[in-house]
């Protein structure tokens, strides 16, 4: 009989410890944080409820196969566009007539025609003559620079017409427009500069003053201004440079240049703008070889009207070849980087996720291309990862290999 109480006992008490180690864990489960668990698998798997999953935003995507461009990388520099830098000088000698607390200043930003100060001069008889002698010869030069301005506009002509008949790319009618606007802008200073020589040797004179004005919109970037000073026509008197549009100059090996023959643009980056991709429009390959270096200086258009790039600034340009290839690519935010390399987290299963080393290859348009580690179709982490590795950390789970 006592055996059978005992029995009874032992029976009914094991029964109660489980009911209450049941109810212990579910109460545990429930008082857990909602946000990732701590449990790790045997083989470095990280282990989430489907409810953890979803408050983390968790995201994946597979990775796949895409056509991709392999880049050419090239060195260069920033400089001003053609017609975009101008020196400004003094139509004759003088002194320099300016508002001191008003006198341009390096940073500031001009208009073309913009009156940046004066230049007055007094002379006396035997100066008139000297000045009615440049006014002849300066005839010359208004004759020269008129046939100048007739010849680029028939050369503008020509290549529009062959430009809207497919015949030439749009970088050559861009600069026969340049051309034909330095040319006008030439001709206009020789007039200009005549008609101020003229009013210096009229018999009533005694001194003449004009005005320094701006030849570019632009930003100046020299000065070498004091108000009063006498000034001398041959000396640059500020540096404006238009940096609203720049220009990225990079030298091309010529046995590459085969392959970059239908590039459009590339993409433009600098150590003074780290982490930022600059967009840049193909302008002109050269048509020269440099003895040297054997090089071809190709040109590339960039926006600037932030003015993060500055002229001199080091570049360099990753510019797309011809042949695009198949390659083995994943969303650039799927990856993550740390001092022994690169990796993503891998989807082994329903809320089952494994870290995985990668070796990484270009990043093209959002994307990053796998060169190993990855197989097509494996599922990735693209939204979520920096919160998996964090937990990975405190777990301390170990990489594992493919």
């Amino acid at each position: 009989m006592v055996e059978r109480y005992s029995a009874t006992f032992w029976l009914a008490f094991t029964l109660s410890f489980n009911w209450m180690g049941c109810k212990s864990n579910k109460d545990i489960e429930r008082a857990l944080p909602q946000s990732l668990g701590q449990t790790a698998g045997s083989e470095g798997q990280i282990h989430l409820t489907q409810q953890q999953v979803n408050l983390n935003r968790i995201l994946t995507a597979p990775a796949s196969e895409s056509s991709v461009y392999s880049f050419l990388t090239c060195i260069g520099r920033v400089t001003p566009r053609a017609g975009g830098e101008a020196q400004v000088f003094s139509p004759f000698a003088g002194r320099l007539i300016a508002d001191p607390v008003r006198l341009p200043r390096i940073g500031i930003e001009v208009e073309r025609g913009e009156v940046l100060a004066e230049v007055e001069q007094l002379f006396n008889a035997s100066e008139k003559l000297q000045v009615a002698a440049e006014t002849t010869q300066l005839q010359a030069t208004i004759q020269q620079a008129q046939r100048e301005v007739t010849f680029r506009q028939i050369e503008l002509a020509r290549v529009r017409q062959l430009y809207e008949g497919g015949a030439l790319p749009l970088k050559h009618l861009q600069m026969a427009e340049l051309n034909l606007d330095q040319a006008q802008t030439q001709l206009e200073s020789a007039r200009r500069t005549r008609s101020q020589y003229e009013q210096a040797i009229a018999p009533d004179t005694t001194r003449r003053r004009e005005a320094i004005r701006a030849p570019i919109s632009g930003t100046i970037v020299a000065a070498d201004l004091t108000a009063g000073a006498q000034i001398d026509p041959s000396k640059s008197l500020m540096t404006v440079v238009d940096l609203r549009t720049v220009w990225v100059e990079v030298a091309i090996h010529e046995t590459d240049l085969h392959s970059i023959g239908r590039a459009l643009g590339a993409r433009i980056m600098t150590r003074g703008n780290p982490g930022r991709i600059f967009t840049g429009r193909l302008i002109t390959i050269g048509n020269v070889v440099d003895p040297a270096s054997r090089t071809v200086p190709v040109t590339f258009a960039v926006d600037n009207r932030d003015k993060s790039l500055k002229i001199g600034m080091h570049a360099e340009a990753q510019v797309p070849t011809d042949v695009p290839t198949k390659s083995l690519t994943v969303p650039s935010s799927a990856v993550l980087e740390e001092e022994n390399g690169s990796f993503v987290f891998v989807e082994c299963g329903p809320g089952s996720y494994v870290r995985r080393t990668v070796a990484l290859g270009a990043v093209v348009g959002g994307k990053t291309v796998i060169k190993s580690g990855l197989k097509s179709g494996e599922k990735v982490v693209i939204r979520g990862a920096q919160t998996l590795q964090s937990e990975a950390s405190k777990s301390r789970i170990p990489p594992v290999a493919d």
